[in-house]
């Protein structure tokens, strides 16, 4: 009778348990991308050059992704995402393991999103694919990516709520608290960011205002940010970026337009980079994308034009190779600087003095999502 009783209660369990099992459905997602290729530049410290480099078009990273269900329209989530070199196999950045992303948090189909962790801000989310670098990669950003749509901007220590959407309308915030040390992120952000969508017509908004934000103009952008500056890392207090972006799709064409404000305050000086940008995205065919576009930013007497054309081709549904070209001209004491592209330029009083005013970067590479 024992014997029958524990059998009974055995089975009684395993019954609950698959029904929780049921009920409460969970998964957790590796995903990640892969990118490799060559660039010749032709102006790089003076000289032209090729470089082995990866993560060009898309920056190399691997994550995990989770999600439960809880009932009634609520799901915890979870994103945990690395990113690394390929050529060298080290991490990004050094001692940190999920550099580019680690939160968790609730979601609700009729209330919206809450997460807390490392996170973007909503020029990210919300303005990057207007962008020509959300196709074309590193060489085609914003001077230094300032204005954060290249995701450079790795917020931690955030709180950040996204809305539902209201026809095709959402809307959201985020409040970071300050880093222990500027070398471990920043001080305090404060985000907001809108975005519309109506079929072929989307729309987005984004602000975000950040403290004691480390900064290396030289490297970053080719650029001091004012004469009586030093040629090497500065710590901005303070960071305001404004950005509103568009786009419209008819046929086989995207038109995208972009416009974004950073203003910068470092030490006794202060100034506004302001950036227009318009591309058109091409499909082709279903596996050919070509894009072309140009940017212009200016900073004080310091001016940038970008000019850049890409086409991707699709081997599959995850593999692909591309070939671009993009233009760089500095003009007013900047330096043609691609963000990324390794340049270390000489500065007297602010002011380039190194060869020629402008640069060009050709790159073929070939890229892996899985």
């Amino acid at each position: 009778m024992k014997k029958i009783a524990i059998q009974t209660a055995c089975a009684a369990l395993l019954s609950a348990g698959a029904m929780s099992a049921a009920h409460a459905q969970s998964s957790v997602t590796l995903y990640g991308i892969i990118d490799a290729g060559v660039t010749w530049f032709s102006n790089l410290n003076g000289h032209s050059t090729f470089v082995a480099n990866d993560g060009s078009i898309q920056s190399n990273r691997w994550g995990l992704r989770g999600v439960e269900d809880l009932g009634g329209g609520t799901r915890a989530v979870f994103v945990l995402e690395n990113g690394f070199n390929l050529y060298s196999g080290t991490m990004v950045q050094s001692g940190v393991l999920f550099s580019r992303q680690a939160w968790m948090g609730l979601s609700n189909t009729t209330l919206g999103q809450l997460t807390l962790g490392k996170q973007y801000d909503f020029f990210w989310d919300n303005l990057t694919q207007f962008a020509m670098g959300q196709v074309a990669g590193q060489y085609s950003w914003h001077p230094g990516d300032f204005d954060h749509l290249a995701g450079t901007l790795h917020i931690n220590n955030a709180v950040k709520y996204v809305s539902p959407s209201f026809a095709g309308l959402t809307f959201g915030g985020l409040y970071a608290f300050p880093s222990q040390s500027v070398s471990a992120g920043t001080g305090r952000v404060f985000a907001l960011g809108a975005r519309y969508v109506n079929g072929p017509l989307n729309l987005g908004l984004a602000y975000t205002n950040t403290h004691d934000l480390g900064l290396n103009g030289p490297t970053q952008a080719g650029t001091t940010f004012f004469p009586d500056l030093p040629a090497g890392p500065v710590l901005a207090s303070n960071v305001q970026s404004l950005g509103a972006g568009g786009s419209y799709r008819y046929g086989s064409s995207l038109t995208r337009l972009l416009l974004t404000d950073t203003r910068l305050r470092i030490e006794d000086d202060s100034g506004s980079m302001l950036t227009w940008e318009a591309n058109e995205v091409y499909f082709a065919t279903p596996a050919t994308t070509l894009m072309a576009g140009a940017w212009y930013s200016k900073l004080g007497s310091q001016k940038w034009v970008n000019a850049t054309a890409i086409c991707d081709y699709a081997l599959s549904k995850t593999v692909d190779v591309y070939a671009s070209t993009t233009w760089l001209h500095a003009t007013g004491g900047a330096a043609p600087v691609f963000l990324g592209g390794g340049a270390a330029p000489v500065f007297v009083n602010g002011l380039y003095v190194g060869t020629g005013p402008s640069s060009v970067a050709v790159r073929v590479g070939l890229r892996t999502l899985f």
